[in-house]
């Protein structure tokens, strides 16, 4: 799954009958539009119908508290850097910058 312009972008086929797939060519055409942009706005209209999961906010939650976890564990990281100095070795500064690269990442 790729983010594009604040969208997601999932790479999928689809599995439709000879009927649904003519009906859905005649939708592109009488609207004008691509199938991609057609077939995104039937599941975003689809998906915006359905009641929110119950484990969508402990996935927040969780989110939040593991990023905290790993600010800490970088804020160590980095003390441990400092106090080597120059004697600091070549993993620590790569461990470092992986949870910096991580951190950076949205969601």
């Amino acid at each position: 799954m790729t983010e594009q312009y604040g969208t997601y972008t999932i790479p999928t086929r689809l599995f439709l009958t000879a009927e649904q797939r003519a009906k859905l060519e005649q939708l592109v055409r009488a609207e004008r539009v691509d199938v991609a942009d057609m077939v995104s706005n039937m599941v975003g209209t689809y998906l915006d119908t359905l009641p929110i999961p119950e484990n969508m906010a402990a996935t927040s939650a969780d989110r939040r508290i593991d990023t905290r976890q790993r600010r800490a564990e970088l804020a160590r990281l980095r003390a441990r850097r400092d106090a080597a100095g120059s004697s600091a070795p070549t993993w620590l500064n790569t461990y470092i910058k992986d949870l910096e690269a991580e951190l950076q990442q949205p969601g």
